[in-house]
């Protein structure tokens, strides 16, 4: 029998994330079961328990791809001049990307995650890992934008970080409760918030 190669096994696991991330956000994590991933998919059982052993197992991996591609949208936003600049990358990125309906059902997944990571573990350790990284990623940008004078001295980065995260999660906590929150203005009135206009 022929070995798969890696391209095709890369877009197999990415099908199988893909197809259990519907069936989670569809579903409900505890309900849905691995059965209604391998109908999902259109792969065999055989063929997605190569890849992963559970349903937790799949879900850790979904969280940690996730995980670096917010890091490489965090990483982006840094690059940017100032920190105003910054700051509107990360909008664009974090806020304005929940019209999208595959961000949604991200973010629909990801608030019944945090509820199972207090009984979970593995669950938790990832969890924090993501805040962990957002802090550690955010500070170094409100630290320079205090060196020059543009935020205030007396701010603690490390708390002003987990402010912006708290207005991530918060966000995505009432987007899984009402689907019909307009994003747009959202994003306008953080903006207005970060950066108030002169009266």
């Amino acid at each position: 029998m022929p070995r798969i190669t890696p391209a095709r096994a890369r877009a197999q696991r990415e099908r199988i994330l893909d197809a259990a991330l519907t069936c989670f956000a569809r579903e409900g994590f505890h309900a849905a079961t691995m059965q209604d991933i391998v109908a999902e998919s259109g792969l065999s059982p055989g063929a997605i328990y190569g890849y992963f052993k559970g349903k937790t197992d799949v879900v850790m991996a979904i969280a940690s791809e996730r995980h670096a591609m917010e890091r490489r949208r965090m990483e982006h936003a840094l690059t940017a001049t100032d920190i105003e600049a910054s700051l509107v990358r990360l909008v664009e990125g974090f806020v304005l990307s929940l019209r999208d309906p595959q961000e949604k059902r991200w973010r629909r997944l990801a608030v019944q995650l945090w509820a199972e990571s207090l009984s979970n573990p593995r669950l938790r350790r990832e969890a924090l890992g993501g805040v962990t990284q957002a802090i550690e990623l955010l500070s170094p940008m409100i630290r320079k934008a205090q060196r020059e004078g543009r935020w205030p001295k007396r701010l603690d980065p490390e708390s002003a970080a987990r402010v912006m995260i708290a207005i991530l999660q918060g966000i995505s906590l009432q987007l899984a409760w009402d689907d019909n929150i307009d994003i747009a203005s959202f994003a306008s009135a953080l903006r207005i918030i970060i950066d108030p206009p002169a009266v």
